[in-house]
């Protein structure tokens, strides 16, 4: 029984980690790979769990950056909205990296 509660709490896990690590895995896999990818990111910028949502609200400037100026602009514009809107845990990494995220902006 005690081995359950440690898969299942390891289980529990799993979305903080693929939070975590998303910004390296898109980065190795490039931006022709955010097709493929932006579900899951999506389902991780909803998840229930506010420390996923803050994980990758501090990381929302780097995939910008690895998307590139027209890509961060049509797919994560929504996100920074979204992270904005969320409790201080999530929003302080959207503000906090909120110049960052406009420098990788295409000038008007």
């Amino acid at each position: 029984m005690v081995e359950q509660n440690k898969s299942s709490a390891a289980d529990n896990e799993v979305p903080y980690h693929c939070a975590y690590n998303f910004p390296a895995v898109l980065y190795t896999l490039g931006p022709k790979s955010w097709a493929k990818l932006k579900p899951l990111y999506e389902t991780l910028v909803k998840d229930t769990r506010w420390k996923v949502r803050r994980t990758l609200s501090f990381s929302l400037h780097e995939i910008a950056k690895i998307l590139g100026p027209q890509m961060a602009e049509k797919e994560l514009l929504n996100t920074l909205f979204t992270f904005l809107k969320d409790i201080p845990e999530v929003r302080e990494g959207v503000t906090l990296n909120l110049p960052k995220y406009i420098e990788v902006l295409s000038p008007a």
